[in-house]
């Protein structure tokens, strides 16, 4: 029985590679492995179908720190092969949520959906770990983390998820944006913010579009001007003038996406690669943006 390669990747710049698993398209999640001077930066670990802290051994040498983009377990399942990660502080808790699943409900999760040929050759092996507590420690806007050659800087962009964040790689100009921007940006989640928080936090990001070229997300790439697009659609939601394009989302229920999509697909029908959905009664900012802990 031949070993199965459960990761491929991809060198997108220097000392940076894209890694996904090698199930094709029904893994598409992504995530990012940046390696510098003194250890390597993990920028989401995707879905938890083989020891990714393993693979990622293969192309650098260099300690590894991980870091999540959000708390969505198709960006943190596999953390569970690490000791400790890092993350905004406003999905902490909800990353808890995720826990509780053994490795052997994640192997039966990974046969029903592997293709057959891998499907033969699986066995309940270190590639697949136990869903527990682990370590996990917070940034905030504006940390910074020092691989000793570059730096590699948190930016808030919340709205997917109450603790969205991109890492800019200042070295290279690529932005690492998670779910945070994409042609299909989920703002119509539970843990989602109103849409108005949500355009206020891609002005910030605007303010950091000087300093990177490429935005490198959790399921697809751009280049850096598809924020301008985000930024021009999401302010038509804000004063009603959007498509108003009737689907139903991730979660069963009816949605409204920013902009016409064609009919079996993600794509608009104007060319323009930008995106998202919502909910009509989840437009308008909080007053009060406190937490709240029940």
């Amino acid at each position: 029985m031949g070993e199965i390669q459960y990761f491929t990747s991809e060198k997108i710049a220097e000392n940076s590679w894209m890694i996904k698993n090698n199930f094709g398209d029904s893994t598409p999640a992504i995530c990012y492995l940046i390696e510098g001077e003194n250890y390597a930066l993990l920028i989401d670990s995707i879905i938890g179908i083989g020891n990714l802290k393993k693979f990622c051994e293969t192309l650098t040498k260099k300690p590894i720190k991980l870091v999540n983009t959000h708390a969505h377990s198709d960006h943190v399942g596999g953390n569970f092969h690490f000791e400790e990660c890092y993350m905004h502080h406003r999905d902490i808790g909800f990353f808890q949520t995720v826990m509780g699943i053994n490795k052997e409900k994640v192997f039966e999760i990974t046969k029903n959906m592997a293709p057959e040929d891998f499907r033969e050759k699986m066995v309940l092996d270190d590639n697949f770990a136990d869903w527990k507590p682990m370590k996990t420690y917070p940034v905030y806007d504006g940390d910074e983390f020092d691989l000793g050659d570059r730096i590699i800087e948190v930016v808030e962009v919340l709205g997917h998820t109450e603790g969205s964040i991109v890492l800019i790689d200042h070295k290279t100009r690529i932005c690492y944006a998670g779910d945070a921007c994409n042609s299909n940006t989920l703002l119509d989640l539970p843990t989602s913010l109103p849409v108005e928080t949500y355009y206020g936090y891609l002005k910030h990001l605007k303010d950091h579009q000087p300093e990177f070229d490429m935005m490198y997300c959790g399921h697809e790439f751009f280049k850096a001007g598809v924020l301008d697009e985000a930024l021009e659609t999401v302010a038509t939601v804000l004063d009603g003038t959007d498509a108003k394009c009737e689907r139903i989302g991730i979660m069963g229920t009816p949605v409204l996406y920013a902009a016409e999509k064609i009919k079996d697909g993600y794509p608009r029908v104007d060319g323009k690669r930008f995106n998202m959905s919502y909910l009509p009664d989840r437009i308008k900012a909080l007053e009060s943006t406190k937490q709240i802990i029940k």
